[in-house]
């Protein structure tokens, strides 16, 4: 099953696993502390306790003694629930007072005053201190131990205390965490809740100003598709009706000649067949338009295959049934092709052409002509030209030529407007520029289509 991933359990671990850390880090700390608190408590009386025994050190005929009254004796061996020993030695190590088994620590004072060590006395772990004194010129040294029990237990105690508000601090910073988590992503959730409450058709964009800053991207981005949206539904409606007003005379027409044929028969039938085919024909022509263009602007990311594509082979490929028509209508077309390479959909280039041909041969007049040309240039573009003969098209008529079903007023009736909008729609795709002109002595049409290099359409081609 696929992990759902949120970012708020993304959050949580962000968040959530330094503050364990920390967590884990001040509790060691804090027992490192309590240990030394306790140490250090402890250690200081144990050295008070070597020096009041040291008060007690008397030199009688060259010996040393310490005269410790029975009280003493018995507060020093029992101190709380710890058991306290002490030694006194001679600095040739002999004893002279106290617990034998401590004179084990003679060698391990070097050069301090005194000194703390660990050890085992009757199995059991003691904390014990080593003081060098002098008297009259003598040295003597003073050993006391204790047991561990009571430092310990401080320590525990001591870690306890410290440990408890630390664990309350961190479940109060963790609900802390829980809460600002929540609360941080509060606009993402409003911001989801407002997209998915919309309708299909509710294109409306989000108010940005209420957002935080960090949302404003995501909500400018939102708002940039629900405006390509909005023009793209737009756009459609607007292809829908205009199809549908496009299709509506030729169906009629056809409609209309039928009934006239069966309510009376035509004095001459191939006359009214021919009328019949060159409706179906208009009827069909305008079909296939209408469907290329609405593949072309809505589906174009389902691209063909796309190749490396000699625009001269599809000219010689396509051209033949062009010249067949032209010749019926005594239009000449001359021909200038160069290899000419370019990386594309060789069926949409196809397509590119066979419009371009069929808007050369259908709107130059009989006995007129057409040229065809392209070229390459030095810097690896590729410029293809169609220009015909034909009456003046205003200038203001060719800026808005390549608009679905405009067509300029001089134009011939069975033209749909769909052409040259299917040559600006399929160059766009290519990376390529569409500019039209006026032809040949300043009447006609003259169509450049302008591809880039192989390396500048790398970086425009929309596939």
């Amino acid at each position: 099953m696929r992990r759902i991933y949120t970012l708020r359990r993304r959050l949580f671990r962000q968040l959530g696993w330094p503050l364990i850390a920390i967590l884990i880090l001040g509790g060691i700390f804090a027992y490192l502390f309590a240990l030394h608190a306790a140490m250090s408590a402890y250690d200081l009386g144990l050295l008070n306790d070597a020096l009041d025994l040291s008060q007690q050190v008397e030199i009688q005929e060259g010996k040393f003694s310490i005269d410790l009254p029975p009280a003493a004796q018995q507060m020093l061996q029992a101190n709380n629930q710890d058991r306290e020993s002490y030694a006194a030695w001679d600095e040739d190590g002999k004893l002279f007072s106290g617990n034998p088994k401590l004179l084990r620590l003679h060698d391990t004072l070097a050069t301090a005053e005194h000194r703390f060590d660990d050890l085992v006395l009757d199995g059991e772990m003691n904390r014990a201190v080593i003081l060098r004194q002098q008297a009259k010129d003598r040295t003597y040294y003073i050993a006391v131990s204790q047991t561990m029990r009571g430092r310990n237990l401080l320590t525990d105690r001591t870690f306890a205390e410290i440990l408890f508000p630390e664990a309350l601090l961190a479940f109060i910073s963790i609900g802390v965490i829980l809460w600002g988590v929540r609360r941080g992503l509060t606009p993402i959730e409003t911001l989801r809740d407002e997209i998915v409450s919309r309708s299909s058709n509710d294109l409306r964009p989000i108010d940005e100003a209420s957002a935080p800053a960090e949302l404003t991207p995501i909500i400018h981005g939102i708002n940039e598709l629900f405006g390509h949206l909005t023009s793209s539904f737009a756009s459609h409606r607007r292809f829908i009706a205009d199809a549908a007003h496009q299709l509506r005379t030729p169906l009629a027409s056809l409609s209309s000649q039928i009934e006239v044929g069966l309510q009376k028969t035509p004095n001459d039938i191939n006359k009214f067949l021919r009328q019949l085919l060159a409706t179906t024909q208009r009827t069909t022509h305008l079909s296939n338009q209408l469907l290329s263009l609405a593949r072309l602007e809505h589906t174009e990311t389902a691209m063909h295959e796309v190749m490396t594509v000699d625009l001269r082979q599809i000219f010689l490929e396509t051209s033949a049934d062009f010249v067949s028509l032209a010749a019926r209508k005594n239009v000449e077309i001359d021909f200038d092709l160069q290899i000419s390479k370019v990386r594309g959909s060789p069926l949409m280039l196809r397509e590119l052409i066979s419009n371009l041909l069929d808007n050369a041969v259908r709107y130059t007049p009989a006995n007129g002509k057409a040229e065809v040309s392209l070229k390459n240039d030095e810097e690896g573009s590729i410029l293809l030209v169609m220009q015909n003969d034909g009456p003046i098209i205003p200038s203001a008529e060719l800026t808005k030529l390549g608009t679905p079903f405009h067509r300029p007023p001089s134009s011939q009736p069975e033209g749909c407007g769909l052409g040259l909008a299917i040559v600006r729609e399929i160059a766009r795709i290519h990376g390529a520029i569409v500019s039209f002109g006026h032809g040949p002595n300043g009447g006609g049409l003259q169509v450049r289509v302008l591809f880039q290099s192989s390396e500048k359409q790398a970086g425009h081609q929309n596939w």
